[in-house]
């Protein structure tokens, strides 16, 4: 049964003043199509006037136009409400099938409802309780039995008798905008071709006029981002297994300010596991744009989607080389956006991509050295961490990176230090030469010097041949000396002569041997504290401390501990061959409220040992080892106690969240409400909260801070 125009019609005519206000609104609109018309109409605006003209001038509470989108969806994009008590329908989107709704919906002709109580159509009831409409009309604009969209006015406060020269009229000022939104809109996307082929010409030119490829990546993404009008876009590289992608070029749009998380991208080129991601790994293999919007994410999605990625909305496409997928090509936009996107959109970041797909495909050497660039960033850009204090750690690394300047690590065992020295190394302009690794601590006393310095040959009783130390070995590299605090004071006289003039004798011989290697050195015992007590030298602690950085202990940041425990995961999962389901939120629980002495090693043997035991399932308490296990169970048997005894005591406090709040503001008031619960007992207050003390201090430094 198809519902059409209602058979019960009042016979109840229009003043003669209404009539003659509906057809002066009808002919200005004719008026203005056909003067402007195609070429200087702005047809959004245009349609903005029309539905206010229109609402007002039929005394409806609701007018609003629905268009048919290329997603087969009616969106509501255009609305004019009477005041503000009337509810808002824009930007509602109704996925239809208009082959089963035409079987329903007669769309040659309007339709009005004067009750939606009393009609029988499921449907139609359905929609008009959504929309909160209690009377409707419906008018089709449609252009040679094409159904372009749809006007509607709506009656949200009561029923309401439609009139046949109200129908009338609304049929009529549908037929012309039919005509005029038909015409405006091929002219405009005839305009948008034009524009497209030019700026895919553009960057044609840009890729065929470099030799560089990373240069021209990153050139084309620039102009790329200022053409679709992103705040920022990456081209990412698959690693040989297809399994990782990195980042081989990532440029912001000017004027916008990126957030330090969008900057340690740019700066530290993260690599990204697919499998957790399946839409990435099915554009991959399908081919097909991604369009993102925020508003159509789940909410835990969408969430880091807004504030971790500064993100509203995107389009991600592959980029294929000789038909295999290569990578990948996305674009980022900040703003609201009302509709998903324009039909040339796609077209365009579509066509940017297979512009780089085919400049890569005729220099098969530039792919394959782009790929094994971003691999060597994957291996050796391991560092994982969002707290502002590894961050700046690894801000300071790739500032002296490039300069040969000797660098002193410093932090406890199980920091890092020796993945810092390879960031170094990596990003120096020397990675192509040696990289030599030493631990100076595991090498006895007596066989140091020859390690570091060479011997000539009969220098002591086993020198049968000459030997080249690390020194000479590293020349024109990078020498790492690990635990440099437990060298000997003479082999300390030696390096400090290696730092100063860049040259050695080796044992036993009286050759000046030239060396031109980079030394970067670590420790993890206080080195000031060992000059004080006369365990190192003053002058190679200065030699050495031109660039000092310094690695926080895990226990002070412990936001990181989420991403190291799932990135740990991940690796040893594969290392392993063992699957795991994930880990449940106890266990999850327990390894961010520890201490972690050991610090990150500390925590990757707690990883990789839930792993193993826990295949098949979910990582529980139970698996992880048990100084960890029997901390979490003593801290949640604390806080039973505690929540007991205030229960009892009335000293209960419940803690209030008005939503929507930031992740922050719901932490800095649960904070607030434990200090005041404690009286401002800071040990007290971080137990309840099953966080660290320094974690506690160091947030309320960073409230007072804002």
């Amino acid at each position: 049964m198809k519902i059409e125009l209602e058979s019960s019609q009042v016979s109840e005519n229009l003043s003669l003043e209404r009539r003659i206000k509906m057809h002066e609104a009808r002919e200005a609109i004719i008026a203005r199509l056909a003067r402007d018309l195609p070429t200087n109409i702005d047809l959004e605006r245009f349609l903005n006037v029309v539905v206010s003209e229109i609402g007002r001038m039929m005394q409806a509470d609701r007018c609003d136009l629905l268009q048919l989108t290329p997603e087969s969806e009616l969106r509501i994009n255009h609305e004019w409400r009477r005041d503000e008590s009337v509810p808002s329908s824009l930007g509602t989107q109704i996925p239809i099938d208009l082959e089963k709704l035409s079987e329903r919906f007669d769309f040659s002709r309007p339709t009005a409802i004067n009750d939606i109580a009393e009609t029988d159509n499921a449907t139609l009831k359905f929609f008009a309780k959504a929309l909160e409409t209690k009377s409707l009309v419906i008018v089709p604009i449609s252009l040679s039995g094409k159904t372009l969209g749809l006007l509607g006015l709506h009656d949200t406060k009561a029923p309401r008798v439609w009139l046949d020269e109200e129908i009338q009229f609304l049929e009529s000022i549908g037929q012309q905008l039919a005509i005029g939104y038909q015409y405006t809109s091929l002219y405009v996307a005839q305009e948008q071709e034009t524009r497209r082929t030019n700026a895919l010409l553009e960057i044609a030119n840009t890729l065929n006029s470099h030799s560089d490829f990373k240069e021209v990546s990153s050139r084309v993404l620039e102009r790329a981002i200022e053409l679709v009008g992103a705040d920022y876009g990456a081209l990412g590289v698959l690693d040989q297994t297809g399994k990782k992608i990195s980042l081989a070029s990532f440029k912001f749009a000017g004027g916008v300010a990126p957030n330090a998380v969008l900057q340690m991208i740019e700066q530290h080129e993260q690599s990204l596991d697919i499998e957790p991601f399946p839409a990435l790994g099915e554009i991959l293999r399908e081919g097909k744009t991604m369009r993102i919007i925020d508003t159509q994410l789940p909410f835990a999605v969408r969430l880091i989607f807004n504030s971790q990625m500064n993100g509203k909305a995107a389009l991600v496409s592959p980029v294929r080389v000789g038909g295999q997928a290569f990578g990948l090509l996305g674009f980022v936009w900040g703003e609201d956006r009302e509709i998903s996107f324009e039909n040339h959109e796609i077209p365009l970041v579509e066509g940017i991509s297979d512009q780089i797909g085919t400049a890569l495909e005729r220099d098969q050497l530039s792919a394959e050295i782009m790929r094994l660039k971003t691999e060597l960033h994957q291996r050796h850009s391991e560092i994982i961490g969002q707290a502002p204090t590894i961050r700046r750690a690894i801000e300071l690394a790739l500032n002296v990176a490039d300069t040969g300047t000797t660098v002193l690590i410093q932090g406890e065992s199980g920091t890092g230090k020796e993945l810092l020295a390879n960031l170094i190394h990596y990003n120096s302009g020397r990675e192509n030469k040696p990289y030599i690794k030493i631990n100076c601590g595991a090498i006895p006393e007596s066989l140091l010097e020859s390690e570091l310095f060479g011997h000539e040959k009969g220098a002591f009783t086993d020198a049968r041949n000459q030997r080249k130390g690390r020194f000479e070995e590293a020349n024109g590299g990078t020498l790492f000396l690990d635990e440099i605090g437990e060298m000997t004071m003479q082999a300390q006289v030696r390096l400090l002569r290696v730092l100063q003039d860049g040259e050695l004798t080796r044992i036993g011989g009286s050759e000046v041997v030239k060396t031109d290697a980079r030394v970067i050195a670590a420790s993890n015992v206080d080195l000031e504290k060992a000059v004080e007590e006369g365990r190192f030298r003053k002058d190679l602690f200065y030699r050495l401390s031109v660039f000092p950085i310094t690695l926080p202990p895990l226990r002070e940041r412990a936001e990181d501990i989420h991403l190291l425990v799932f990135h740990f995961l991940e690796t040893y999962k594969e290392k392993t061959g063992r699957f795991v389901a994930g880990i449940s939120k106890e266990a999850l629980r327990a390894l961010t409220g520890y201490e972690w002495n050991g610090n990150v090693r500390e925590l990757e043997n707690a990883v990789e040992r839930a792993v193993i035991i826990a295949s098949g399932r979910q990582i529980e308490l139970d698996d992880l080892p048990e100084a960890i296990s029997k901390k979490a169970f003593e801290l949640n048997a604390a806080a039973r106690h505690e929540r007991t005894r205030a229960a009892a005591e009335g000293r209960s406090i419940n803690l209030e969240i008005e939503f929507p709040s930031t992740i922050e503001e719901i932490e800095r008031r649960a904070i607030e409400l434990a200090l005041d619960y404690t009286n401002g007992d800071k040990s007290r207050a971080s137990r309840l909260l099953n966080i660290g003390r320094k974690t506690l201090y160091r947030k309320l430094e960073s409230f007072q801070e804002k």
